[in-house]
């Protein structure tokens, strides 16, 4: 059974350091190549005989799936994604207007320290498309959570329009019971022109939160992705406006703004100013200091919210550690380009 997934996992391994190179000045061909790849499988309807395996017939005890960014516009075809290893597929971040996002190159990739620093802005298709993109997929059975934000530039009653035309169009959707709003991502640009919109959605959260929770279905799920640069006042002020709304859980965390000099030898730079959010091993230590204080604060108030981990983990030992910290699920993305989807499998046999 696990013969042409073994193939699978040793041609990621042995095509790496040549796409690598090929894809340094644009690592977003890197991620193409593969969707790609990918597409292929599911459309010659081989993605269970190639990728099915052993580590697939005994869940591992924390639910895994794939972080946003990955699956941004719900193209990779959701059997691919469960046959790679995951029990759940994040589609996102959806806008519900498509959007171009920032001029690439919007990646780079430092290997040396497996990190990544992005400043994308939240390009995508639009909800109506993903929408009918999911829709093409009929019944494949695995749960979907949509990751979603409003359309950059979006302000005030037009921002809550937004948020709540994308919840809308895909409530109905098939397999969709989780919702995520994105209330976190440190490279949108704001109506009044700032680059970094993360204050300023917090300060709308309540309001946020009373459309979205007016528009998800009550069997829907909702958890907010959250920042790992927030402080310890950010997070009491989450927790009190989130105790007023029906919302599950928290994802912790996205990307951080906090260049590390140990992962992020340079930063990137346009005009003349730093920019992205840093993933991998350069969020790790913000992202677990940040899962512990929303951990803490649970037991504190008797809160029975879940916790999902998502931010660097790229060994067995960092999942126990988001795990003995509260998580009760785990997501990736930045350590699957380092280590491969080789890494699902270990993951799906950890006991």
């Amino acid at each position: 059974m696990d013969t042409l997934r073994n193939l699978f996992d040793d041609f990621y391994d042995l095509v790496k350091p040549a796409v690598f190179r090929r894809t340094e000045e644009d690592p977003k061909k890197a991620h193409e190549l593969f969707r790609r790849f990918c597409g292929v499988l599911s459309f010659t309807h081989l993605e269970k005989l190639v990728l099915d395996n052993k580590s697939n017939l005994v869940p591992p005890p924390f639910e895994l799936s794939n972080a946003a960014g990955l699956n941004k516009d719900g193209k990779f075809h959701p059997k691919v994604l469960r046959y790679l290893g995951f029990d759940r597929v994040v589609v996102g971040t959806v806008t519900n207007n498509p959007w171009d996002g920032n001029p690439r190159p919007t990646v780079r990739r430092y290997s040396e320290t497996e990190s990544m620093v992005n400043w994308e802005g939240l390009p995508g298709i639009g909800a109506e498309r993903v929408a009918e993109k999911l829709e093409s997929y009929g019944d494949h059975g695995i749960p979907i959570t949509i990751n979603f934000m409003a359309t950059p530039k979006k302000q005030g009653d037009e921002l809550l329009r937004d948020l709540e035309g994308t919840v809308r169009r895909t409530r109905d959707l098939p397999y969709v019971d989780r919702y995520e709003p994105n209330i976190s991502c440190p490279n949108t640009h704001s109506g009044s022109g700032g680059n970094d919109t993360r204050d300023g959605n917090l300060r709308m959260l309540d309001s946020m939160l009373l459309v979205i929770c007016q528009e998800v279905y009550r069997e829907q799920d909702i958890y907010l992705k959250i920042s790992p640069d927030s402080t310890q006042a950010d997070v009491n002020d989450t927790v009190d406006i989130m105790r007023n709304h029906r919302v599950r859980g928290f994802t912790t965390t996205n990307t951080t703004t906090n260049h590390d000099r140990r992962y992020i030898p340079v930063s990137p730079q346009v005009d003349g100013r730093q920019v992205g959010g840093a993933s991998g091993n350069a969020v790790y230590e913000h992202s677990l200091s940040i899962q512990k204080l929303y951990e803490e604060r649970r037991k504190e108030i008797g809160a029975n919210w879940k916790l999902i981990a998502v931010g660097g983990i790229n060994s067995l030992g960092r999942v126990r550690e988001r795990l003995e910290a509260g998580a009760s699920g785990i997501q990736l993305y930045t350590p699957l380009v380092f280590s491969g989807p080789r890494f699902l499998r270990e993951l799906r046999r950890y006991r």
